[in-house]
């Protein structure tokens, strides 16, 4: 298999509570990227992510599980989390491996325990943090109320990528000058997210200011940027079942999420000293891109593994072995 460039990978988590519509998405993603002829449902049990016995008749998720794909030349490598509280711990697993998470909330039920949880785990970690609204086309939701909501609840960082328009989404970020949509305006929410952006460099701030208006393609850094820092969360709506916004979050995903040199390092690193570095601090903080020595025990002063318990059913797919 050939090495993948590390500029091309998104690693993506799908956090979020139970019956959000995480494992519906990811196959929904699957199925738009072209990695998978049909969508399968989690009601007949044939999804890419839900293969256990149990995950099948009970209709939820047990385990984390990966799957990859590719689109518009980005490598695409997603965990869909169970959301059950009580499966949590696989959940918290695959925060470690990735760049991204990507927090799903039910539109019709708004933000609940899961949600919460994992938008301040994410945090604590210093993930980048997006939101992504599923089920926008059920009945009796309100999805302007449901914005104001999740803005109140996690800050104004948390802005809108697109917008509902007539059953379908429109672009509010590379298409500033898009068609009606069902609340506020493409030009209200892209000029939202150009003023959160330019925020974090003075210099472009500047820039902005005197031109008044600046292409999305030049605001790649600074977006990154904002990512990681927090100053910006971005929504994107959509509706895993009928397909709506999904091919905008492929495009999201692909030329907007951050790839390993973008994101923040990983949350602790081992110095040559054997000092550990907290994610995010400044203070011997590598450059991007840059790997690190970690120092291992000689093979005679390593512990010896216990014998395995035939017993005990796995809780981590093969994934989690890493940590």
């Amino acid at each position: 298999m050939p090495i993948q460039p590390v500029d091309t990978l998104r690693t993506v988590a799908l956090v979020g509570h139970f019956d959000a519509g995480k494992t519906t998405l990811a196959e929904a993603l699957l199925h738009r990227a072209g990695a998978i002829a049909s969508m399968g449902t989690v009601e007949r049990g044939d999804t890419v992510c839900n293969t256990d016995p149990l995950e099948r008749e009970y209709r939820h998720s047990l385990n984390s599980a990966l799957c990859h794909f590719d689109y518009g030349g980005a490598a695409i490598r997603l965990i869909d989390t169970p959301g059950y509280p009580d499966f949590v711990g696989p959940a918290l697993c695959a925060l470690a491996a990735v760049e991204t998470a990507l927090v799903v909330v039910n539109a019709q039920a708004g933000i609940e325990l899961s949600t919460r949880r994992m938008m301040a785990w994410a945090a604590e970690r210093k993930l980048c943090r997006m939101i992504v609204v599923n089920k926008i086309d059920a009945e009796r939701v309100d999805l302007p109320a449901l914005l104001a909501e999740l803005q109140a609840a996690f800050g104004r960082e948390v802005l809108p990528l697109n917008l509902p328009a007539g059953g379908g989404v429109a672009d509010c970020y590379f298409a500033p000058s898009g068609g009606p949509t069902d609340f506020s305006s493409v030009a209200e929410a892209h000029q939202a997210l150009v003023d959160q952006v330019v925020e974090v460099d003075e210099a472009l701030m500047a820039r902005y200011l005197e031109d008044g208006e600046i292409a999305p393609e030049a605001l790649h850094a600074p977006f990154e940027r904002a990512l990681r820092e927090g100053h910006l969360i971005p929504l994107c709506f959509v509706s895993a079942r009928s397909g709506a916004g999904v091919a905008e979050l492929l495009e999201v995903l692909a030329r907007l999420a951050p790839n390993p040199a973008e994101g923040n390092p990983p949350l602790f690193y081992r110095g040559e000293a054997g000092t550990a570095e907290a994610r995010g601090g400044e203070a011997g903080r590598p450059e991007r891109g840059a790997t690190r020595p970690i120092r291992s025990k000689p093979a005679a002063a390593r512990p010896k593994p216990s014998a395995p318990n035939p017993t005990q059913r796995a809780t981590c797919w093969p994934m989690c072995s890493r940590w």
